[in-house]
């Protein structure tokens, strides 16, 4: 697990996340919220892939559903 976390930090430190990011100026409640409704988001996707479903307009809106319901 360390070696993903030394990823994950090098590649915060070598792009400047910091400041670079889209997500720099949020707060952590705002970070978590954006989380959860991602992940929810890839969760459903994946169930429907998992369960035959090969319909990429209804993945493709469940992608959206996600990005824009996260910015709310």
């Amino acid at each position: 697990m360390s070696n993903e976390k030394d990823l994950f930090e090098k590649h915060y430190d070598d792009c400047n996340l910091d400041e670079n990011s889209q997500y720099s100026d949020m707060t952590k409640k705002q970070l978590v919220i954006e989380a959860e409704y991602l992940h929810d988001a890839l969760t459903k996707i994946l169930k429907y892939i998992d369960e035959g479903g090969t319909n990429l307009d209804k993945i493709h809106a469940e992608a959206y559903d996600g990005i824009y319901e996260s910015r709310l």
